[in-house]
């Protein structure tokens, strides 16, 4: 889908630039009119793009992406090196001989031509808005202003490590159930199509009664067998249109909202957020960034719409003069003792290292909520596709049990 980046000044009066996606420039504007902003521009981001020297990644380099994993190590590796004492251009040419990945090793010789070009490093990053994000490229400014660019690129190659690892958890804590109901759905599938036909021509040459159960399990074999290809058309086609309409403004709205009502999911979706929200505040705040700034620049990472619209409240509050701790608070999406942590951290001139305290609370307890969730999915699917699988069974089998004792 493409990407566009915007600037658009909100109820409060204040500008507010990001990027979103969207179906094209109409449904982009309409996303952001839904919010109540006043748009001043909508450019779309085209893909990367290389000019000649794409190629020369050869011919794999063309669908091979970067990866937060490849990134954050090339943003620990380019930090270390700074830190070392090696200069920006110096440091880019040594980390483009180094690393494996096509399409990184291209953005990164054109990073260097910029810099030697005599560019700040942050300004040619933006050139690549689909690898760098906007919370990168404002990490990246804050160490370009302070003087400590490379601690700046250190503490961002950390920020994406947690995040990578957070999202991967919650990832693989869905893809095992996902892939035991794919594999049991296969397996009934194949039971109903090749299998059940069998005994429903050996039964009948038997002239066996046949229970209702029995009945149920041949008329449904039969409807599969004629109905197979239009059944796969019908889900095919489901599944497309559910994707474009979770595209639209409304859709994606009542996808997040769902989210946010389904029981255990919910849970997970506010506390992996609020651990995001958190994380990334306390990056940018320990950079030297403004609060406001910061909470811009958060908003874009947050992926669940409604939750996104909470934040726009934290940061008109804010900009109202009302201090962070208070605005969370109205917020209602944190628990009492995180508006006390933050509250002191304001109060003591730590309100990082309290943001990264927080951060770690809502992580442990994605973890919690992960292992929950695995440890309660795991036995339900098992329990569901036994059920399913044996009930088959026994309907096919009851009559030949029945023939059974009538001969005895």
């Amino acid at each position: 889908m493409p990407q566009f980046e915007y600037k658009v000044i909100t109820a409060s009066g204040g500008a507010l630039t990001g990027r979103l996606e969207g179906n094209s420039v109409q449904d982009a504007a309409e996303i952001l009119r839904s919010k109540g902003y006043r748009i001043i521009y909508i450019k779309e981001l085209r893909g990367l793009s290389f000019g000649r020297k794409r190629s020369e990644g050869g011919f794999l380099s063309r669908f091979q992406g970067v990866s937060v994993r490849d990134l954050s190590i090339f943003t620990n590796q380019f930090g270390t090196m700074l830190n070392a004492g090696l200069s920006i251009s110096r440091a880019l040419a040594v980390l483009e001989k180094q690393t494996s990945n096509p399409k990184l090793v291209s953005i990164i010789r054109e990073l260097g031509e910029e810099v030697k070009k005599g560019n700040q490093l942050s300004a040619a990053l933006k050139k690549f808005p689909q690898v760098f994000s906007p919370l990168y490229i404002s990490m990246v400014q804050a160490g370009e202003t302070s003087g400590n660019l490379g601690q700046a690129l250190i503490t961002m190659s950390s920020f994406l490590q947690r995040d990578y690892e957070t999202r991967n958890k919650i990832k693989g804590a869905m893809t095992y159930p996902v892939a035991v109901l794919g594999f049991a759905i296969l397996i009934v599938v194949g039971l109903f199509i090749f299998v059940i036909p069998t005994f429903e021509g050996f039964l009948t040459e038997l002239g066996a009664p046949l229970p209702a159960i029995t009945k149920m399990i041949f008329a449904f074999a039969n409807f599969l067998i004629h109905y197979i290809w239009v059944i796969i058309a019908i889900i095919i086609a489901s599944i497309i249109a559910f994707r474009r309409w979770v595209r639209t403004p409304g859709g994606r709205r009542s996808v997040d909202a769902l989210k946010l009502r389904m029981p255990l999911i919910s849970q997970l979706t506010l506390k992996s957020s609020m651990a995001r929200f958190s994380d990334t505040l306390a990056t940018l705040f320990s950079a030297g960034i403004p609060i406001i700034d910061c909470l811009q620049t958060v908003r874009g990472v947050i992926d669940n719409v409604i939750i996104a619209e909470k934040i726009d409240g934290i940061i008109d509050a804010i900009k109202k003069g009302e201090a962070l701790s208070s605005a969370l608070e109205k917020s209602g999406m944190f628990t009492p003792m995180v508006y006390d942590m933050t509250a002191i951290g304001e109060e003591s001139g730590s309100l990082d290292k309290m943001l990264k305290k927080v951060s770690e609370f809502y992580n442990e307890e994605v973890n919690y909520l992960i292992n929950n969730i695995s440890a309660l999915i795991n036995p339900i699917m098992m329990v569901g596709v036994g059920g399913l699988i044996g009930g088959t069974l026994i309907g096919l089998y009851l009559p030949v049990f029945q023939m059974a004792s009538y001969i005895k």
